[in-house]
C-alpha cells in the first residue's frame, strides 16, 4: 500500500475509533470492518445479474472499497451514510466512479432516497449498520423501505461483532437466515445473509 493511502487509512481508522467512543452503540464497531469482514458481506451478490446495490451505513467504506472493484457497468451502487465526516472520506475515495453515488442521509429515509433515484428493486442490500442496536422506530423504517425494494430473491447481509448473539432478531424479520463467521476482525465478527423479507403480519 502507498504510503500516502496508508496514512489516510490510519486516519480514518483512529476517526472510527473516536466516533465509537463518543457515540458507544450508535456505531456498529471500534475499528473498521476487516477485509475478511468486508468479503464476506459482499459473498452473496452475484455480480453479472445485479442491477442495484445498496449500501447502508457505509462507514469509512472497507466493505464499498471490496464491493466496487467488482462491479460490472450496467450495476448502480448507492452508498449511504449519515455521519457527515464519514461521508467526506467516502466522496474522496469514491465519487469520480460512474456508477457509484454517495448519498448523505440516514437509512430512516430509504424509501424516499430510492424513489428519488428511480430505483424500482435492490438486488442486494449490505448492512454495516448495528441494526439490532438501531431505536426501533428507525428499525421499522428501514426495514419497511428494504421491504418494498428488496428483489424476490435479493438478499439483505448486515455484519455483526457478536457472532450468533442476534441470530433471533434477523429471524424476526426474514424467513431464511444464515450466519458466517468471520474470526479475522477486530473484534471477531460475522456476517447475517439474509433472504425471504417478511411481511408485517408474518413477523415474529
Amino acid at each position: 500500500m502507498p504510503k500516502t493511502r496508508q496514512n489516510s487509512q490510519i486516519k480514518s481508522n483512529l476517526l472510527f475509533l473516536r466516533k465509537f467512543l463518543r457515540h458507544g452503540t450508535k456505531i456498529a464497531s471500534v475499528w473498521p470492518s476487516s477485509r475478511a469482514l468486508a468479503r464476506a458481506t459482499i459473498k452473496e451478490v452475484d455480480w453479472e445479474k445485479a442491477k442495484v446495490i445498496v449500501e447502508l451505513g457505509a462507514g469509512t467504506g472497507a466493505i464499498t472499497e471490496e464491493a466496487v472493484v467488482r462491479l460490472r457497468p450496467h450495476t448502480k451502487f448507492l452508498a449511504i451514510e449519515r455521519d457527515a465526516d464519514f461521508v467526506g472520506i467516502l466522496q474522496k475515495r469514491f465519487s469520480d466512479l460512474a456508477n457509484v453515488e454517495i448519498i448523505h442521509a440516514d437509512v430512516r429515509d430509504i424509501d424516499a432516497i430510492l424513489r428519488e433515484r428511480g430505483v424500482t428493486k435492490v438486488d442486494y442490500f449490505l448492512s454495516g449498520l448495528p441494526t439490532p442496536s438501531l431505536p426501533p422506530a428507525v428499525r421499522r423504517r428501514m426495514f419497511a423501505g428494504v421491504r418494498k425494494y428488496m428483489s424476490p430473491h435479493g438478499v439483505y447481509s448486515n455484519i455483526t461483532e457478536i457472532p450468533l448473539l442476534h441470530r433471533r432478531h434477523y429471524k424476526g424479520w426474514f424467513a431464511n437466515v444464515e450466519f458466517q463467521f468471520v474470526p479475522v476482525n477486530v473484534p471477531p465478527g460475522g456476517v447475517y445473509h439474509c433472504r425471504a423479507i417478511m411481511g408485517p403480519g408474518e413477523m415474529r
